[in-house]
């Protein structure tokens, strides 16, 4: 039967700076491969978190050197409303499982809802959406100071309508999955072994808490806690059938005697056993990632307190019968001389995020039939 099913996904959090950041005449340039045949394409925008609309002044997608317009409602330039999500029209492109698509996406306005999950991502001055040959590419001082991502402001998913619709697992996790250094090659994992049976979707936000609202100016910006965001951003994919659990290695960095309350092993224990209920009931594999070392980040401050949490979040999570499936992100990835620190090989420079390396040898770590239920 003939459906919509995602290729790619992104959870949506509030822009940098009021958004002026995130957009407003830029074009951003990225890539998405499908993994699934269909003949039409659609994008869905999200304006969750903005007061007023904005303007979409050109989408196109290209394949195979040809262009092809996006539009809404029948025009090129479209308004996404306030506080809503809406689709594009259907596009008629017949696109082959495995094929590569260039999105090119030119925001005439500031945009709210923002996220920096694809390292690719390219941005250009002004609108380049229908040029065959692009500028050199435009990229701020300070997102090579903090080793950010350009953001891709307002889009939260393509579709593909077709014949094959894929089961969907999706990555809720912080920066960590946010970096796809180990979501896009257990994606392509996926797709190697199963074709288009299985997408992996990435709902990872940077900065994100499970149980915490970061509060001050910057701290909206690491997006909703995980147990508010969960409906929004897990439980509305329609053939979902997995959910990596990788949150919680930012609470662990915000716990002290103030937040003692919100943030420890019970609420965890807790919230995870909520999350991981209400996903059984629903038919639902639940895969649960240990929480990686954290010792020598750079945000200063991490306590010995806070260690222990996190160690004692890893044995619960080691010994805990409730989920289907277990990767231990902190055993692959820490220092077996100093096991509150990653590895010098696996991670990007700040003890923290994993490298190329790192992303891979956890995307490895996956056993692809547990991960599934194939087995």
């Amino acid at each position: 039967m003939m459906d919509w099913t995602p290729i790619w996904h992104q959870a949506a959090a509030p822009a940098f700076a009021m958004g002026f950041l995130a957009g407003k005449k830029k074009t951003v340039v990225y890539s998405v491969i499908s993994q699934v045949s269909g003949e039409k394409l659609r994008v869905r925008f999200s304006n969750h978190y903005g007061r007023k609309p904005y303007t979409i002044g050109g989408l196109t997608v290209w394949a195979q050197g040809e262009m092809h317009t996006v539009t809404r409602d029948g025009s090129c330039v479209f308004t996404v409303p306030a506080g809503e999500s809406c689709y594009s029209d259907a596009l008629t492109l017949p696109v082959t499982m495995g094929e590569e698509l260039e999105i090119r996406l030119y925001y005439a306005s500031k945009v709210m809802d923002s996220n920096m999950i694809e390292e690719n991502a390219v941005s250009y001055q002004g609108n380049h959406t229908t040029d065959r040959e692009l500028p050199p590419p435009r990229r701020e001082k300070y997102m090579e100071q903090y080793s950010l991502y350009e953001a891709i402001p307002g889009m939260d998913q393509i579709e593909v309508f077709t014949g094959q619709p894929s089961k969907i697992i999706v990555a809720f996790g912080d920066s960590i999955t946010a970096m796809n250094r180990w979501v896009k090659p257990l994606q392509r994992r996926l797709f190697d072994a199963y074709g288009g049976d299985y997408a992996l979707m990435n709902a990872g936000i940077s900065g994100n808490c499970l149980l915490y609202d970061i509060p001050g100016l910057m701290g909206a910006s690491y997006g909703e806690k995980g147990v508010s965001r969960f409906e929004r951003d897990v439980l509305r994919f329609s053939e979902l059938c997995g959910v990596i659990l990788a949150l919680g290695v930012n609470d662990v960095a915000y716990y002290s005697q103030k937040t003692g309350a919100v943030i420890s092993l019970e609420q965890y224990g807790s919230a995870v056993t909520d999350i991981v209920d209400r996903l059984h009931k629903a038919g639902v594999r639940v895969i649960a990632q240990t929480l990686p070392p954290r010792s020598g980040f750079v945000k200063k401050g991490y306590t010995p307190e806070m260690e222990a949490l996190r160690v004692s979040i890893n044995e619960w999570i080691r010994d805990s019968a409730l989920f289907d499936y277990m990767v231990d992100a902190d055993a692959l990835l820490r220092d077996p001389k100093n096991p509150s620190f990653t590895d010098e090989r696996y991670h990007q420079g700040d003890h923290l995020h994993p490298n190329q390396a790192g992303g891979m040898l956890m995307a490895q770590a996956y056993d692809l039939q547990k991960l599934t239920g194939e087995a």
